[in-house]
């Protein structure tokens, strides 16, 4: 049952290919204000015992346990430093959309240039599960292209509580309607954003953005 103004949940199917990288993931919508915005979400992936789950304005949760939002970075000093790149010390997932041929095209050209400047890169093809762990910083980032609502509109949630970024893929912020997104994890070292803006520069320099 979903009281007036809310809209069925988003979900997305299970299907991954045998493998135990899948998961059920449900998200709530509410149609009440100017714009839909997700105001709960749950990713859980059965084969793995792991529930990742939020209500908006109340954190992230793990198996029912709080998932730490407190930033390590260094950005909230009153001294501006330089600002030194993250992307080598990061572990990235990148999306693998088989729709187009286009997109494949596009996501091969980004992982050839990504390859060298990361400490690894990982192509799970699981959107809800992938995004479940970055926010729990398995991974320090995921981008894909031709995402839909019910990929991540309960991973847009769960991310945002966790603390981490959500934005597409020109640097505005990204909502439940933005088809190619980057999630960057909360910054543990150098300045918040950074992350995000060094995979914009390599997805832009590299002819990824358009498809």
């Amino acid at each position: 049952f979903f009281p007036h103004g809310f809209s069925s949940p988003s979900t997305t199917p299970l299907n991954n290919g045998g493998l135990p990288i899948y998961a059920v993931s449900i998200g709530v919508v509410s149609l009440a204000g100017e714009s839909p915005e997700v105001v709960a979400g749950v990713i859980y992936n059965p084969a793995l015992g792991e529930m990742t789950s939020a209500v908006r304005g109340r954190g992230c949760y793990l198996n029912n346990c709080r998932l730490n939002t407190d930033s390590k970075s260094k950005h909230s000093s009153n001294t501006q430093q330089p600002r030194q790149s993250v992307l080598g010390q990061s572990l990235i997932n990148v999306g693998f959309p088989v729709c187009k041929e286009s997109t494949l095209l596009a996501s091969s050209r980004a992982v050839s240039a990504l390859a060298t400047k990361v400490r690894g890169l990982r192509m799970c093809a699981c959107a809800s599960q992938v995004i479940a762990w970055v926010a729990q910083s398995k991974f320090q980032a995921y981008f894909s292209w031709d995402l839909n609502a019910w990929d991540v509109a309960a991973g847009m949630l769960i991310f945002e509580e966790s603390g981490g970024l959500v934005y597409n893929f020109d640097g505005t912020r990204a909502d439940i309607s933005s088809r190619d997104i980057i999630f960057t994890c909360r910054a543990e070292t150098g300045e918040e954003g950074l992350l995000r803006d060094e995979l914009i520069e390599v997805l832009r320099d590299n002819d990824c953005v358009e498809y």
